[in-house]
């Protein structure tokens, strides 16, 4: 991990630094489940809640994704699953009224009613006005 880090930084970062980074990342996918063990760390794969699901389609939703492409963000990537998989978690988030979902074939459409604000939604959807 550290060598993968190390090309990724460049130089802008010294050993100790590096280490440190390496330390905490390990605790964090350790603690998320995406490494398992001891001393030496493997990569496993995990299995997401509707939760986490949630909460990444949620992460894609706020940068514009909509539709399909919600369940196709670096935030879902990190959850290890498949396109169904995924769908089938929505599903299991909506069941517990974390989102909305609704799909008809090839379409899918994920929304989270009474999570955000009026001035939020705007902001989403690009509906803000200009002042001035």
């Amino acid at each position: 991990m550290k060598e993968s880090l190390a090309v990724a930084v460049g130089d802008r970062l010294n050993e100790a630094t590096l280490d440190k980074a390496v330390r905490y990342v390990s605790s964090s996918w350790t603690q998320s489940g995406h490494l398992q063990g001891r001393g030496r760390k493997v990569r496993r794969r995990i299995e997401p809640t509707p939760a986490a699901t949630m909460f990444a389609l949620l992460l894609g939703f706020a940068v514009g994704r909509r539709g399909r492409l919600l369940f196709e963000t670096p935030w879902t990537a990190i959850l290890d699953s498949s396109l169904d998989n995924l769908i089938d978690m929505a599903a299991d988030a909506k069941r517990l009224g974390l989102l909305d979902l609704k799909q008809s074939g090839m379409v899918i459409d994920v929304s989270f009613p009474g999570l955000f604000t009026d001035k939020e939604r705007e902001l989403i959807h690009g509906t803000h006005r200009q002042i001035g």
